[in-house]
Order: C-alpha cells, then structure tokens, then sequence
C-alpha cells in the first residue's frame, strides 16, 4: 500500500452538499433531455444543503480500510500508459481488462462485466448528467438498490441469465483512478459503517432520454466518517462499493462519495480522473 511511518496527515475542513431530507416524501424525480436538466419536467428536486465537515486523510492507514467493512479500499496498481485513455480500442483492450483483473483479485469475482467508463475533468457544462465530465460535487451514490436490479436487468436482458446471475452475490463496483497526482477537487468516500441508509438516503429517479436510473442522494449525519487519500497517485486506484446484492435485505450497501474544494489547490489545474463501473459476480 506504500504507507508511510512517519506522515503529516491532511485532515481538510470543507463544505459538503447534501440532500435535504424531506419530511413527506423522500423520492425525488429528475429527468433531463439531451443531457440537461429540464425544469418543467420535474416532479420534485431534491433540496441541497450544505455542511461544513472534516475530510480525514488516512494515508498512512490504508491498510485499515477493506471493502467489506469500509466499502473502500486504496490498492497499488500500475497501469500503463494512461496518457492514452482518450484511445477508445486501448480503453478496450488494456484498461479495462487490467482493471476487471484487479477486481476479481480483491473481491474473488469469478466473473466481471464493464458497464460505464468515463473520463473526468473540469471540460465540459456541468448542467450535464450523462455526458458530464466534470467532477461531481455533491453528495451520492450511483445507485439504489432499485437502480442497480434495472441497470442489471438493461445489461442482461435475458431472464434466466439474470435470475442465474442473482443466486450468487452480485456487485457493482466503481474504480476510481488519477491520471495525474491529485490536487483540485479530490475525492471523498463516507466510511460504509458510519452511514445509516435508512435514515440519511433519499432515493432519486433520473430520467434520461435512452432510460432511467435509480441514484441516491444523502442527507448529513454529525457520526458519518469521510474519508480521502491525499496526494492520491496514478498507481492508487480507488476501490469502491455501488451494490452488493448479499446487503439488501439491510437496505443496501451503496456508498456515498463527492468531489470537494481543498483550498490549498483550488486554483491549481483540473483534475484528471477515469472511473470504472462494473459488475462483479462472486
């Protein structure tokens, strides 16, 4: 994990934004057109609010922090040549597949099926959702539990795969690496065992032109725990959890992330930055 005896830790006081949560109704419906929100067609908006928090910075403690109890883990991983992320076929052919390893390894996946790739940076509007690069700075996860059985349902169509695919534990899995050193706008995770889903998620429906997904928003709670990596490092991808289908019975096992403004680097150049989502069948 290249962790280090003796390091001063960066511990960043930030804003987070959040969802507020309803009291009559905690759903929310969204639903854009050709990539941007549309008003008119909203149901209901999820209200932000924003709350001052402590980024703690584990480096030094990565060790600590596993999948299962954590919902994260930070490996060691080269990837080569990532200056070629804008080659689709070398996407394709190199990354993808080297990432798909890595995740077996850590989770013991017999079986791992990318679904979503993308490239972030700070290039285009961020009124966009799909084809959005920008970093995300609110608080949420990529799915409910709702959202990942539809996003499964879309990538196997076939009933009998689906159902055979659902007798074993189902993930989905989000790995999240630097292209560069990370400075402007890191990413945060919430510590999985400090989040109450049934108190603090509000589900909310987002509605696209090719279809829909079920993402969550957060409300704040004083006892979640965020956490970051400082520095974080091309070799230092990210390893998060989206679904686990053993979890669902306790209301899922979604974990909350954001990009946030760390002062000392908010003038400094974009973040670069490439995410990967796949399922992992275990």
């Amino acid at each position: 994990m290249g962790e280090h005896t003796e390091y001063i830790a960066r511990h960043i006081k930030t804003d987070l934004c959040f969802g507020k949560r309803l009291n009559v109704d905690n759903s929310a419906q969204i639903e854009f057109t050709k990539g941007k929100q549309e008003n008119k067609h909203k149901k209901m908006q999820v209200l932000p609010e924003k709350h001052n928090v402590q980024v703690r910075d584990i480096r030094g403690q990565e060790s600590s922090y596993t999948l299962d109890k954590n919902g994260f883990v930070y490996l060691l991983h080269e990837m080569p040549e990532l200056a070629r992320v804008s080659d689709e076929e070398y996407v394709k052919e190199t990354i993808i597949p080297e990432t798909e390893s890595l995740v077996r390894n850590i989770t013991g996946a017999t079986r791992t099926v990318t679904f979503a790739h993308r490239v972030r940076c700070l290039a285009e509007d961020g009124a966009l959702l799909a084809r959005n690069r920008a970093p995300a700075h609110s608080v949420h996860s990529d799915f409910t539990i709702r959202g990942a059985l539809h996003n499964l349902e879309t990538v196997f169509p076939d009933t009998r795969e689906r159902k055979r695919l659902l007798t074993g534990r189902v993930l989905i899995i989000n790995v999240w690496r630097p292209l560069k050193p990370i400075q402007r706008d890191p990413l945060t995770v919430c510590d999985w065992s400090s989040v109450n889903i049934k108190a603090e998620s509000i589900p909310t429906c987002v509605i696209l032109p090719n279809g829909w997904n079920e993402v969550g928003r957060y409300a704040f709670s004083p006892s979640q725990r965020w956490c970051y990596l400082s520095a974080q490092q091309p070799n230092e991808p990210l390893i998060f959890t989206q679904f686990d289908g053993s979890k669902v019975d306790e209301g899922g096992f979604t974990v909350p992330h954001s990009a946030f403004v760390d002062p000392e680097y908010s003038d400094f150049a974009a973040r670069e930055s490439l995410e990967i989502k796949m399922f992992a069948f275990v």
